[in-house]
């Protein structure tokens, strides 16, 4: 088993997964997650994540992957962006030690204690709130 993950897909397709309570119309994060900048203005909130730091242990006690993905929540205003930032800061929560299959990995958890954000910061793409956290994962 590898200790590498592609942590971004992961978490996006997680994230895509949550069509019940975070992402579709009518949800916070009605877009998704997505690896790459939307073109134009946004005409519902989406996440684009980044992996911006991590590690990966490689020992049979330990075959963990920490990486530390970046969400950018983009929304039509402020307060849309806010209400999804928030969403997915509480989505997170969820991943609590409780094994959770994502694409070519499992997250074993996301450390609440690392989750930082929502913290406004507006760009050219309009308004932006970035919420921070690190995952841990295993190879699938």
């Amino acid at each position: 088993m590898g200790a590498f993950v592609d942590a971004e897909r992961a978490a996006a397709d997680w994230i895509n997964s949550l069509t019940g309570s975070l992402v579709g119309v009518g949800n916070p994060l009605a877009k998704g997650a997505f690896l790459h900048e939307m073109r134009g203005a946004a005409s519902a909130c989406y996440a684009l994540l980044s992996v911006i730091g991590g590690s990966p242990t490689i020992s049979p006690e330990n075959p963990d992957h920490r990486a530390r993905i970046s969400a950018s929540i983009y929304g039509t205003t402020k307060e849309a962006a806010t209400t999804a930032a928030l969403a997915y800061a509480n989505a997170l929560l969820t991943l609590d030690g409780r094994p959770q299959p994502m694409t070519g990995a499992v997250c074993l958890v996301v450390d609440p204690d690392s989750i930082s954000g929502p913290l406004w910061s507006p760009d050219r793409g309009g308004p932006r709130l970035i919420v921070d956290a690190d995952f841990y994962f295993q190879a699938a």
